[in-house]
């Protein structure tokens, strides 16, 4: 059995992905997985985005994570509610700036500190995009669980607030 992430995200990060534009997803969390890694995309209910595409509540795709950066908070910019952030390189701890990044995620640095608080997080590089003809209903996949004994599996009923452990499975696409 083998694990993958179960991403949450709204149809205007998703058609982002889609199109190509946003090739790096900001999270406040990441995966205990080593990368590579599969990650399934959830496509949110509401909003204008993808409305004609009719995707909204579903699995619309995967992607590869190769790599996952962590950003962290250096120091405060001067600037009123805005921190200077950079990834640092866990292994060094050198840092380097976030500017790349944030072009990547489709972010301004204002919504980056916005959406982490303050706060440290972690973005996750999209590769291998593949978008399903056909997408997918919850229920297709199975969740994971860890427990002391492993994981352990569930049905998911409802999708993962930012992201979850399911069982990787095989597309016929």
């Amino acid at each position: 059995m083998s694990k993958a992430a179960l991403i949450s995200i709204k149809p205007k990060w998703c058609e982002k992905i889609i199109n190509g534009d946003k090739t790096i997803e900001v999270r406040k969390t990441r995966p205990k997985l080593d990368t590579p890694f599969k990650c399934y995309i959830y496509c949110t209910q509401g909003g204008v985005a993808l409305g004609a595409w009719g995707k909204h509540g579903k699995v619309i795709g995967e992607f590869t994570c190769d790599r996952i950066d962590w950003i962290t908070h250096i120091g405060y910019t001067g600037i009123p509610n805005l921190v200077e952030t950079r990834i640092c390189d866990a292994a060094t701890m050198r840092t380097s700036p976030v500017g790349g990044l944030l072009n990547a995620a489709c972010l301004t640095p204002k919504m980056l500190n916005d959406y982490l608080a303050w706060g440290d997080g972690y973005g996750w590089h999209i590769t291998d995009l593949r978008t399903y003809d056909a997408p997918r209903e919850l229920r297709e996949f199975t969740g994971l669980r860890n427990t002391r004994f492993g994981a352990e599996p569930y049905d998911i009923k409802r999708a993962p607030q930012s992201w979850c452990y399911v069982q990787e499975v095989a597309c016929d696409e």
